[in-house]
């Protein structure tokens, strides 16, 4: 399977995960997710297909890259 197949299904499989929206912005009236709300769902399906997100910071923006542990 090539990475962009286990990319879909990862998308896939973190569509079907009940994640609630831990951020709350009082000022605006809205809530967020957090990172810590769905970044250990995200890992555990990652490990299950087997690949891993890469992520490099910058000084305006970050960049996650998507490595196939499988076929590297």
């Amino acid at each position: 399977m090539s990475v962009h197949q286990k990319l879909m299904q990862a998308r896939i499989a973190l569509q079907g995960k009940k994640l609630s929206k831990s951020g709350k912005n009082k000022f605006a009236g809205y809530n967020y997710f957090e990172l810590a709300a769905f970044l250990p769902t995200v890992q555990e399906i990652f490990l299950k297909l087997g690949i891993c997100g890469v992520v490099s910071y910058g000084t305006e923006k970050a960049v996650q890259t998507i490595c196939d542990c499988e076929k590297p």
